[in-house]
């Protein structure tokens, strides 16, 4: 009997404390809700309010005063007040051929505008070699405006840097007769190449050419004091820089047929670009020539000292440190896990053939792989 009365007592004891306990809970609740409602209902610090701390006067009164106007916030990329335009005439001039694929192309003009800046020349529109080269291209288009707006190029720089479409006839005739000193450039290039070599041929002959072949004519980051080149070469990438509108119409149409299935789409690049596999080392991931070909970019970076590391590393281990491309299929295998039902999916092959549509999974019923 005495033990029964034990655990009744026990019992009885364990309900009190848990009665407690939730009657505690509910108080914080209630507590910390009224609080925050009283912090979401002042909308700010009051005109007259003076910060104490114990009873005294905070000294530094800045920390707690009224915030100023965020007006005066721009972007980055805008041009700030103690940038100057160029000067209206200029009797230097650079010319350029660029190589490489798209995202080389554009990484190279945004970076010839820089350096045409830098250097107070007339920047003549470059030479893209590789719509000069490619087959079935209109004569109507020069190798630039094959792809970009030139009348927009123009016209956004005019405060940043003279441009003109061709070289004067006097030295075009040079440069047919192969007279214009001309320079090969690196993405790694400083400033102070430019200041020092590149800068007296131009004055002492007026003009020079530039051959850009790996996706950049000057360095990344850019010394202190040249923040106003690096926006100028942000205005190039995001404004300066538009496809014509033929490019502008066909992508809306693009766009417009892949709305028309009434499906959720995707439209995939897959990065697989030959230069990137190679600076990040990805080579391993592949069999076959392309192993070899990607190797050998690799071995052309180093010798260039556009990357600095190992000729032959751990792919795998580079893939799992997220510097690798995903492949196709394990895209529509993460957009499956996402959407959880079939969906449209657009391939964009990229100019490195890697990939094969029969590889994709099979149960992803609407495949459309379209060329590059």
């Amino acid at each position: 009997m005495a033990f029964i009365t034990k655990i009744k007592w026990v019992v009885l004891s364990v309900i009190t404390l848990s009665l407690a306990s939730i009657i505690i809970h509910l108080s914080l609740a209630k507590f910390w809700a009224v609080n925050i409602v009283q912090y979401k209902a002042m909308p700010s610090l009051p005109e007259n309010f003076v910060p104490t701390s114990g009873g005294q006067v905070i000294k530094n009164k800045k920390l707690w005063g009224s915030i100023q106007s965020l007006e005066a916030l721009q972007p980055y990329a805008n041009a700030r007040s103690n940038y100057s335009a160029p000067k209206d005439q200029s009797n230097r001039f650079i010319y350029a051929k660029v190589f490489g694929g798209f995202a080389n192309i554009r990484s190279s003009i945004c970076d010839l505008v820089a350096v045409a800046r830098f250097l107070n020349a007339t920047l003549i529109i470059p030479e893209i070699q590789e719509s000069t080269r490619s087959k079935g291209i209109s004569s109507k288009f020069n190798s630039f405006s094959y792809i970009y707006n030139v009348d927009q190029f123009i016209a956004y720089l005019k405060n940043d840097v003279n441009i003109a479409r061709t070289l004067p006839e006097g030295l075009m005739e040079r440069r047919r007769k192969n007279e214009i000193p001309s320079f090969k450039t690196t993405s790694s290039a400083s400033p102070d190449f430019y200041l020092d070599q590149i800068l007296p041929k131009l004055k002492q002959s007026k003009v020079i050419g530039l051959i850009i072949t790996n996706g950049g004519a000057l360095q990344s980051i850019l010394p202190p004091g040249m923040e106003n080149i690096q926006r100028l070469r942000c205005r190039v990438a995001f404004h300066a820089l538009e496809f014509r509108p033929e490019i502008q119409r066909l992508g809306r149409r693009m766009v417009h047929k892949l709305r028309a299935y009434g499906q959720p789409f995707l439209v995939y690049h897959p990065g697989l670009l030959r230069d990137t596999l190679a600076y990040n080392g990805c080579g391993e991931l592949f069999q076959d020539v392309h192993t070899e070909l990607i190797q050998h970019r690799r071995a052309q970076m180093i010798k260039d000292k556009i990357l600095k590391g190992e000729l032959n590393v751990n792919s795998h281990l580079q893939r799992d440190k997220g510097l690798c491309p995903l492949m196709p299929e394990e895209v529509c295998l993460f957009q499956k896990l996402w959407f959880g039902f079939n969906f449209f999916v657009s391939v964009l092959r990229s100019i490195f053939d890697f990939i094969k549509c029969e590889n994709l999974p099979v149960q992803f019923q609407s495949i459309v792989c379209c060329a590059e």
